[in-house]
């Protein structure tokens, strides 16, 4: 059986490492690619609603997760949904999970989710290799880096109409597990001018000549950025815990199981816990695993704020001068046809938890406060279509 392969991968713990090939190895062909993606997620960032946008796309995380305890898995959160893979021999334990999330969607907030799954030993058969890695963020947590064009071709394939039904989630009962969702910190402020949703695609012939540019391109974001985990948006220091009851509307309606009045009940309780978690953090006290001395140092270093699956994806807090300098650096490496990329500036950034213990046991997804990711996206294509890049490239 191959459901301890990612749990048993070596990891790394220097960021630049992401683009170089031996620190990847090939999923086991009895793996599969899982894609989640909000409908119409543009359209529903642009009237206002990025953060419930954010929350279904970690939603889905902790939802597979959970149904899979015990059962280390590679996931990368993407802003409007996620990419995850999963043992095969683990579909049937996931599929009511992911049925439940879908109703979820559409019940809660009246957005609907798009779900596939791709078995990879198809994608490695018809030339598209999936392979992942282990970048250790901190002493308590490992994210999961992904390369290899059978994800874009994963994607392709769910999204291909035509196939729909052949890679979709069946009919059945539904078991969703929500534990460990938390979204209760305030927006983080820019403190240097702009948070900047940065995504970059390398092209090229072959592997190597991509590799060979993501690498280049990681040196003139620090050329003009400086070093990334200086401009990470998540200060220890500047994180603040939100206090109204209308700022945990989403988390609310995504955990009470019934009407207005289980909100309105689910969004009393999270004022109760987070003022406690106030006090613990302004006291320097712990009580049970919460150690209010040390937890906003762990938030800081567990947040997914660079990623890599076969796309550069940062969310970073920069002066409005070095972001048009960075834009000009790699606009030249476009104008070359070596890469395209997308921006997009925000005022702040959205944090979104998935919390397994307070202990050092949680991940802090980080997307721009207004739909980064899903934003920037759009001028990348944008440079796609320019450029005549196929949705495959």
């Amino acid at each position: 059986m191959s459901e301890g392969f990612y749990a048993a991968l070596p990891s790394f713990d220097r960021f630049d490492l992401v683009v170089e090939p031996e620190r990847y190895s090939d999923v086991p062909a009895d793996w599969l690619v899982l894609i989640t993606d909000v409908r119409g997620s543009t359209q529903a960032i642009e009237a206002g609603r990025y953060k419930e946008v954010n929350a279904l796309g970690v939603a889905c995380i902790i939802g597979v997760v959970n149904a899979l305890r015990g059962l280390e898995l590679p996931y990368v959160f993407g802003g409007d949904g996620a990419t995850m893979l999963i043992p095969a021999s683990s579909r049937a334990r996931v599929e009511p999970a992911l049925r439940g999330l879908g109703r979820l969607s559409e019940s809660r907030f009246g957005l609907s989710l798009r779900v596939g799954l791709v078995p990879v030993g198809e994608l490695q058969a018809d030339g598209f290799p999936v392979r992942v890695a282990r970048y250790r963020a901190s002493a308590q947590v490992c994210l999961a880096m992904l390369s290899g064009s059978g994800l874009t071709e994963a994607e392709r394939r769910i999204k291909d109409t035509a196939q729909d039904e052949r890679y979709a989630v069946g009919a059945g009962a539904e078991a969703l597990d929500l534990e460990g969702f938390e979204c209760r910190w305030l927006p983080l402020q820019a403190r240097r001018g702009r948070i900047l949703s940065l995504l970059v695609q390398a092209l090229g012939e072959g592997e190597d000549q991509q590799r060979a540019r993501y690498r280049q391109v990681l040196e003139e974001v620090r050329a003009a950025v400086g070093e990334l985990k200086a401009a990470s948006p998540v200060e220890a220091t500047s994180l603040r815990l939100a206090g109204r009851p209308s700022a945990f509307e989403v988390e609310a309606r995504l955990r009470s199981a019934g009407g207005a009045w289980a909100v309105l009940r689910e969004k009393l309780r999270l004022v109760w816990a987070v003022g406690l978690a106030r006090l613990l953090l302004w006291s320097g006290k712990k009580a049970g695993s919460f150690d209010g001395a040390r937890y906003r140092q762990e938030v800081s270093e567990n947040s997914d704020f660079r990623k890599f699956d076969d796309t550069l994806r940062m969310v970073l807090d920069v002066e409005p001068e070095r972001i048009a300098e960075l834009e000009r650096r790699l606009q030249a490496m476009a104008d070359r046809g070596e890469i395209v990329f997308g921006m997009h500036q925000s005022e702040a950034a959205l944090m979104t938890c998935m919390v397994g213990s307070y202990s050092g046991d949680h991940v802090h997804f980080i997307d721009g406060a207004d739909g980064g990711y899903a934003m920037a996206a759009r001028p990348m294509k944008l440079m796609k279509r320019g450029m005549g890049v196929g949705a495959s490239s």
